[in-house]
């Protein structure tokens, strides 16, 4: 058996101010941190518990522990609004940039990006 550590923190702020009747605007803000760990793995002489030749076997758990570092940071950017163009149509748009930093290649390695997304479309009611 193994112990697995987990720290992670979240920041987050939003906000949603209604401009006029017809348009409302928002924004989100949010940051991200997580870390974690595997301990050692120990595991029991598996050739002395059992009876028969296991030399094609590989019961080896050294790397285990590195695989299981994580470390990464998550900043998210989001504004938007939203346009009331008659009782049952609303028009709305938001653009997303989101930036992803691995400080700590998992087991696939370095997995830092970014991107940023415009949106957009309406909205009827009926």
């Amino acid at each position: 058996m193994a112990d697995y550590e987990n720290k992670a923190s979240n920041m987050y702020f939003s906000t949603n101010f209604k401009a006029t009747e017809k348009l409302r605007v928002f924004s989100t803000v949010s940051y991200y941190t997580a870390e974690g760990s595997l301990q050692e793995v120990l595991m029991p002489d598996v050739e002395a518990r059992l009876d028969g030749d296991l030399e094609n076997q590989d019961f080896d758990m050294e790397n285990i522990p590195s695989y299981s570092d994580l470390d990464y940071e998550f900043l998210s950017f989001k504004l938007g609004f939203t346009y009331k163009l008659t009782d049952a149509v609303t028009w709305s748009a938001d653009g997303d940039y989101v930036d992803l930093k691995d400080n700590q290649g998992y087991v696939y390695g370095i997995e830092s990006g970014s991107y940023f997304m415009i949106r957009s479309g309406f909205k009827v009611d009926f």
